[in-house]
């Protein structure tokens, strides 16, 4: 699938909001010549008297589990029987969903956007969050030959700014030969891009078992079981932990200029003050103008995620009359703690307490 969203004044409630899910470090007191000065992460003066430091320090434990939640509502839904649409078919239907996420987490309430305008761009928290993520979209399946089928999916997260995509293929090896039950076997992926924060992939394998009941000679019913296995894969972008402040206009940045170029220097910004004239005048090192360019160093990236597991139950009821097919209900849950799915201990660590979820479905198309 694919997630588009970017935190604007426009931003949803549910859109990500990793700055947040982030703890200042232990102040540290810096001697300069323009006095003690306190930055965080054990900040030093250097030689020069300028000053290192002023970094938060990620909470990859609460991004894990933030990223976890919605990986599972993005994934693949597996709604549909066992049974393709035949060589030759084609299915156009649209569906909606609802996952069950922690709303009173506070991994939840800090990193999602909550309400926010123009006047209050950047919002201490979210403190009342949505307790399940509602995807709603278009999938279309189109039979092969020799049991094979194609899908594609095209959705919209509710109460977000992001699209979903994704594709796959299925095979029912025995359609056709066997008279009372389908079996399937598919393979998808999904995966969240469009913006710089966060990207995530879920590759996710099924297995599926249904049997058709005919009524009438006119509906078909087909009840149908399984197990989902998800691989979460996720990666944070550079994350501005300070997005209210901004360190290049208190700095009043300029480039080096040509001769402090030759004499070596690296580039770095120059922070500049207003002199008695009103003038700009380099400021001292150890000012506050000087100092300003640390918040530059208030960006962290979070620690990555890879196959982390979740595997899930399906079940369902799908029905067909002439060229319309209904799946309702349709109900995926974990099978095991989150957590058992990590791929080390130290995922596990991450993961501790993250609560199981449970998705709900339905969805209506034309077959033919």
């Amino acid at each position: 699938m694919l997630l588009v969203g970017e935190r604007s004044a426009q931003a949803s409630a549910m859109d990500f909001a990793p700055e947040r899910l982030v703890q200042p470090c232990s102040p540290n007191t810096v001697n300069t010549m323009g006095g003690p000065v306190t930055v965080p992460c054990g900040g030093a003066a250097v030689t020069d008297n300028t000053v290192t430091g002023n970094y938060f320090r990620p909470d990859n434990d609460a991004w894990a589990k933030l990223m976890s939640q919605y990986a599972v509502a993005l994934a693949p839904n597996s709604m549909r029987p066992a049974r393709t649409t035949g060589y030759g078919g084609f299915e156009m239907s649209v569906f909606g969903q609802m996952t069950t996420i922690s709303k009173n987490e506070r991994f939840i309430e800090n990193g999602t956007e909550g309400p926010t305008s123009d006047s209050q761009k950047f919002a201490a928290r979210n403190n009342s969050p949505d307790s399940t993520l509602q995807i709603y979209g278009v999938t279309g399946r189109k039979g092969l030959p020799y049991g094979f089928e194609l899908q594609g999916t095209i959705g919209y997260m509710a109460n977000t700014e992001m699209v979903i995509l994704g594709g796959g293929v299925r095979l029912s090896p025995f359609e056709g030969f066997r008279k009372y039950f389908d079996v399937s076997f598919g393979g998808y992926v999904h995966t969240l891009t469009g913006t710089a924060k966060v990207k995530i992939t879920v590759p996710a394998f099924d297995i599926a078992v249904s049997r058709p009941f005919v009524i009438a000679n006119t509906v078909i019913l087909q009840p149908y079981v399984g197990w989902q296995m998800l691989w979460i894969n996720a990666d944070s972008g550079v994350i501005d932990t300070t997005p209210k402040v901004d360190g290049l206009a208190a700095c009043n940045a300029r480039p080096a200029n040509a001769s402090e170029r030759l004499a070596g220097d690296t580039g770095e910004f120059h922070c500049q003050q207003r002199n008695a004239a009103g003038g700009l005048e380099d400021a001292p090192a150890g000012s506050a103008a000087a100092l300003s360019k640390l918040d530059l160093n208030n960006n962290v990236v979070f620690q990555n995620m890879r196959a982390y597991r979740r595997q899930r139950a399906m079940f369902g009821l799908a029905w067909r009359w002439e060229n319309l097919h209904v799946v309702l209900p349709h109900v995926m849950t974990d099978l095991i703690n989150p957590e058992d799915g990590a791929p080390d201990d130290a995922g596990k660590k991450r993961l501790a307490g993250l609560a199981k979820q449970w998705t709900f479905g339905a969805t209506v198309g034309l077959a033919w």
